[in-house]
């Protein structure tokens, strides 16, 4: 797979020295992007180290597959393929490990495409799915005073932990763009006048209920 972008996107250098051996190797997240959203929450950009070895687009109900990955993605999303017409049946995330997933159920059936037609540059949307090389790794979100990207506002927010993967390896983790926690909004770059909690939303692994 071909590198992509960095996996934290930065204004300034965000690493500070890893607190232990457990700690990510990015270190800890204090400059990221912060990308307004249309409700009022704001995305942490953070893009992988490299393409996805697959991506689920519930915007556009795709799945997006490396094939030298394509048996090991379908296992970690708990996947069913149609042997008929190729649709993914996926699970939701807020869905119980024992639901069954049937033909017909629009909201769960995804078209495949190779990750060579997938599109790094478009926004995420909340339940989007990228399975990544690498292992999880916790990495902490402690943002003291950032602009928000095109300006206008100010996010201070943390401490928060979240894991994401780091790698590569031969293993596979999954991230969902989730909400991680809750900042505030400042109209100054001083971060002295609040306009409010506002909900940070980025990509992350979190364990699954077990099946």
């Amino acid at each position: 797979m071909a590198p992509a972008a960095p996996f934290l996107a930065c204004g300034e250098p965000t690493a500070r020295p890893t607190r232990d051996p457990a700690s990510h190797p990015g270190g800890d997240i204090t400059r990221p992007v912060v990308i307004p959203r249309a409700d009022g929450s704001v995305h942490l950009a953070a893009p992988p180290y490299e393409l996805p070895a697959a991506y689920v687009s519930m915007e556009r109900m795709q799945v997006y597959v490396d094939h030298d990955y394509r048996d090991q993605a379908y296992w970690d999303l708990r996947a069913h393929i149609s042997v008929s017409t190729g649709v993914w049946r996926l699970p939701l995330r807020s869905d119980p490990p024992n639901m069954a997933v049937v033909p017909g159920d629009l909201e769960r059936e995804f078209e495949e495409l190779s990750e060579r037609e997938w599109d790094p540059t478009l926004a995420p949307s909340p339940g989007d799915i990228r399975i990544l090389r690498g292992v999880a790794l916790p990495r902490r979100i402690d943002v003291e005073c950032v602009p928000y990207a095109g300006g206008g506002a100010w996010l201070r927010a943390g401490p928060l932990e979240v894991h994401q993967a780091w790698g590569p390896t031969d293993q596979l983790v999954r991230e969902d763009f989730l909400p991680v926690g809750t900042g505030t909004r400042y109209a100054d770059r001083e971060c002295t006048r609040p306009e409010g909690e506002v909900e940070i939303l980025t990509w992350a692994w979190t364990p699954l209920p077990s099946v």
